[in-house]
């Protein structure tokens, strides 16, 4: 067995402690608890987490690595260099997740109830924005979406069929056509990006993550994060 067969283990094996040990912490666990179990656990709270399988593929080689050695400095195998890639990833991912913000915080562009459709058309327009957060005064009222306003243009015509004077509608009455399905929520600046990509995956209707410090509504809004958002970064 060559040095670099002896780096590729100590580096698989160093990066597996690592995992185990933040695994623990972040479960709260001690060292009774099986890695396996750990895996299992986690994978069960953060289920946006995609690295419960290979983790415990890997649990499996470690166990042959280390209880099967067959004398000092000789093992029965020994990693590929995209094994050991793979799980310094993984733990990488873990002990540093890429938070959403700085990757989404941006201005937002936000809306008062009583704003007309009309200035709501010329900011679609103008600055190519299709989401806008509504405020009475400094409480939240919803989301308002290119949709929303599809709707309610919609259901004017189908009622009244006459012109209608964009000047004169307000926010307030066009958001009240919007989906009544979860298509928003709040979420604090810390959340993992792959969680809030996740909550895309599994709800088909989710619109917008509007992105405060601690995902409280009514906090100051630091960013958005959109459907379009997350399939432009390949999340």
């Amino acid at each position: 067995m060559n040095s670099t067969d002896l780096d590729l283990i100590e580096r698989f094996v160093s990066a597996f402690n690592a995992v185990d040990f933040h695994l623990q912490g972040a479960l709260g666990e001690d060292h009774r608890s099986s890695f396996r179990a750990m895996v299992d656990l986690y994978a069960r709270r953060h289920r946006w987490w995609p690295d419960a399988e290979s983790l415990r593929v890997f649990a499996s080689l470690r166990n042959v690595i280390i209880h099967d050695k067959i004398a000092p400095y000789e093992y029965v195998c020994v990693p590929t260099i995209q094994v050991v890639e793979d799980l310094e990833a993984i733990r990488e991912r873990l002990q540093h997740p890429e938070r959403i913000d700085p990757r989404f915080s941006r201005a937002v562009v936000t809306l008062e109830a009583g704003d007309s459709l009309e200035h709501v058309l010329k900011l679609v327009h103008e600055r190519d924005i299709t989401h806008f957060p509504v405020y009475h005064g400094t409480k939240f009222s919803g989301l308002l979406t290119t949709n929303g306003i599809t709707r309610y243009l919609a259901h004017h015509a189908a009622k009244n069929g006459a012109p209608l004077d964009f000047g004169s509608v307000e926010v307030r009455f066009v958001l009240a056509r919007e989906e009544s399905r979860a298509i928003f929520f709040f979420a604090a600046r810390d959340e993992p990006v792959r969680k809030i990509a996740f909550a895309f995956h599994e709800n088909t209707f989710l619109e917008a993550v509007l992105i405060t410090p601690h995902g409280g509504k009514q906090e100051k809004l630091i960013g958005i994060a959109t459907r379009a958002d997350v399939l432009e970064f390949g999340l």
